[in-house]
């Protein structure tokens, strides 16, 4: 998995690159837990437009996540999911447990305080 981050003031959109299973899961802990140890960071924005696969594992690490921020008053939003991600999401029945947006302008938006 490659990760790359964009900062935009109290929220950082994570560009992820290639399938986000349970093998690539560190990297992405490890990403969101050090964008979330700079200050004033506390919403997550995941670019999913190059994900083409999520695991179950990853699911509930995302739900995890979605629930500490909501605790620290803030958000995760899902950016550009491409066909196979939604259709995962709406196998699971968990299209509707995550905002999901088109692009950064609307991500930046929708968690603007």
């Amino acid at each position: 998995m490659n990760i790359t981050a964009e900062s935009y003031g109290h929220a950082v959109i994570l560009n992820l690159q290639g399938e986000l299973t349970e093998d690539s899961l560190d990297a992405l802990r490890k990403a969101v837990d050090h964008q979330l140890e700079a200050d004033g960071v506390v919403d997550i924005v995941l670019n999913c437009e190059k994900v083409n696969f999520v695991d179950s594992t990853s699911l509930e690490y995302l739900l995890d996540l979605q629930d500490a921020q909501r605790e620290r008053f803030g958000q995760v939003r899902l950016m550009k999911p491409d066909a196979n991600v939604r259709k995962i999401l709406e196998i699971t029945r968990l299209d509707s447990s995550f905002d999901l947006c088109e692009d950064v302008r609307e991500a930046v938006k929708a968690i603007e305080p």
